[in-house]
């Protein structure tokens, strides 16, 4: 019974690639919603600093892509 427990707890938790792929969604999210606020003068902001904000926000978790790939490539030479 508590293997059964311990596998369930494993599956909850956040997983690199689940993670990497939540900030790349949220950092494309936060460019194209504060460059509509920012298009209809409700948000007032330059284009470059929107865009530097999201690729920061997507380039957070790039290191996590570049782990998991590195990852697979020495994996494969065992």
């Amino acid at each position: 019974m508590e293997n059964t427990e311990e596998t369930i707890q494993e599956e909850k938790k956040l997983k690199a690639k689940t993670a990497s792929l939540a900030a790349k969604i949220i950092g494309a999210v936060y460019i194209l919603t504060a460059s509509t606020l920012s298009f209809l003068g409700i948000f007032n902001a330059p284009i470059t600093d929107i865009c530097i904000v999201g690729f920061s926000i997507m380039g957070i978790f790039g290191t996590v892509d570049i782990n998991l790939m590195l990852d697979k490539f020495t994996k494969k030479g065992d």
